[in-house]
């Protein structure tokens, strides 16, 4: 049996965020995820820090709060953030009065909103419809969420936090009422983990309510699901905003060596099950096309969806529900926290351990907004100029992996899995979306007796399944036919069935 302090159940970034945050303020404390870190809706978005702009209108309080975070994380955060600036595209038919609401909005709020002609902005993004009747300058930035999760967690590590990824909580250990612990199994070797605290903080997202009910408790969500497709190259070096009401298919975010568009915007009911659907690809496509032309003729490798946790709204359109968080202490020992951005993930680090000193009747203040992320220049495979100085024994091409940096990753974290490798070195999220490289590093952590051969041909029908899922609504034409071909051969050689 474990003891600790807090239990935080959920590895995305709001979990990571509250590891960091409790270890700064010296709580012990014990991390579990299912699956690796940034494995939900933070591993699933297009990796926009928000200016707070796109909500300045609808949301003014959430748009505050990404901007005061987004000027944090570029200050603590360098080796994460890519501060691309950014965009709001007015197009002709786009309401003149809707930009004008819009700059009151950051004006209010606090945003620094520079409008641009026409002629300027084109020079900024080349690619941009040249029919653009102006823009709308703010400081939107591009950041890696895996890279931001693993950044956090690192300070955790450092001061003795404890990590269970791959772990899946099964029961929350109740006593006299209230929840002292949980169990988790080991989702690998099968092992069950017993581990105790003073307090459980529920951050699994779009899990949230599911978790909740172990503890017979609920927590109110509205689960919004999300889809993006992804370029084989950038087309904008700047992340690009519609300047209209928040809609389908109007952000582009440049991300490495690739684009990523959306999102979409769906009411559903279960977060385990998600089918992204061919008129969410076509809506994605047909508008971000208005804004760059050039995105209607680029190459699509491949559509993903991820879910949205939105606090529990009657609205119809999902694009009208608050941006905001909420911390639900359901008086049992059990905190959720649910709602919230990416962008805005330290803050509700922040608001969430502050509760905890509370309950357990300490103080000292959060250091997160000032103390730089731990491990910046020791994550493996950053930056590109770093993975430029060694071309030797590549394994991803796009992403310039070597099988040094394969090797070094397996020796660090024992993992199974090659998506923990992918997370940790951004090897197949390139172009060619792990078309070659997972082949390359299953066969790696066979050579080093990681996985015996039939595990690593389960791990690559997995991967396959997974992938012309997310391709097949992406592509058409000549593309579309070769990747069937490709399709149909994997799935004779492998035994696989056609996935759904």
């Amino acid at each position: 049996m474990i003891k600790t302090d807090v239990i935080i159940i959920g590895g995305g970034a709001t979990g990571c965020g509250i590891a960091r945050d409790l270890a700064l303020r010296g709580i012990p404390h014990c991390l579990v995820e299912k699956g690796d870190f940034a494995a939900g809706a933070t591993g699933a978005c297009h990796g926009l820090l928000h200016s707070g702009g796109r909500y300045a209108v609808t949301d003014p309080v959430a748009a505050r709060e990404c901007y005061e975070e987004n000027l944090i994380l570029r200050r603590i955060g360098r080796k994460c953030v890519e501060q691309t600036g950014g965009l709001f595209v007015r197009l002709p038919g786009d309401s003149k009065r809707f930009r004008e609401l819009f700059l009151r909005g950051c004006e209010d709020v606090g945003i620094p909103a520079e409008v641009i002609s026409s002629t300027l902005a084109i020079d900024l993004v080349p690619n941009l419809n040249p029919d653009i009747e102006e823009a709308i300058r703010v400081p939107d930035c591009s950041i890696d969420p895996f890279r931001l999760c693993l950044l956090n967690i690192r300070t955790s590590e450092l001061r003795g936090g404890m990590i269970f990824t791959r772990h899946k909580v099964t029961e929350i250990i109740k006593s006299h009422g209230r929840c002292t612990g949980v169990k988790a199994v080991d989702q690998t070797t099968g092992e069950e983990k017993e581990i105790h605290a003073k307090i459980i903080v529920n951050a699994t997202g779009a899990w949230a309510d599911i978790v909740a009910t172990l503890a017979e408790s609920e927590v109110p969500l509205t689960l919004v699901k999300g889809s993006l497709v992804i370029t084989n190259h950038r087309l904008t070096n700047m992340v690009i905003n519609r300047l209209r009401q928040p809609s389908d298919g109007d952000i582009i975010v440049p991300n490495e060596a690739v684009c990523l568009a959306g999102t979409t915007s769906l009411a559903i009911e279960n977060p385990d099950n998600l089918l992204i659907e061919a008129s969410e690809v076509d809506t994605i496509i047909s508008e971000a096309g208005r804004t760059i032309p050039h995105f209607n003729k680029t190459r699509i490798i491949r559509a993903f969806s991820g879910v949205r946790p939105l606090l529990k709204s009657k609205k119809a359109d999902s694009h009208e529900i608050t941006r905001g968080f909420q911390i639900i202490d359901h008086q049992n020992g059990l905190l959720s926290i649910v709602g919230g951005k990416l962008s805005t993930f330290r803050l509700m680090a922040e608001k969430t351990v502050d509760t905890i000193m509370t309950i357990f009747h300490l103080k000292k203040a959060c250091e997160t907004a000032e103390i730089p992320l731990d491990g910046q220049e020791e994550l493996s495979g950053y930056p590109l100029s770093k993975r430029l100085a060694d071309m030797t024994n590549i394994v991803c091409e796009c992403e310039l992996v070597t099988r040094q940096n394969v090797e070094k990753i397996i020796q660090q974290t024992a993992t199974r899995n090659v998506g923990d490798i992918s997370h940790r070195t951004r090897l197949g999220m390139g172009p060619c979306q792990g078309g070659f490289c997972t082949f390359r590093a299953l066969g790696i952590m066979n050579d080093m007796s990681i996985i015996s051969p039939e595990q690593s041909m389960e791990m690559l029908r997995g991967f396959l399944q997974r992938r012309f899922k997310g391709i097949r609504y992406a592509l058409w034409g000549d593309q579309l036919r070769e990747e069937q071909l490709v399709e149909y051969i994997y799935l004779g050689i492998l035994s696989m069935e056609k996935p759904q």
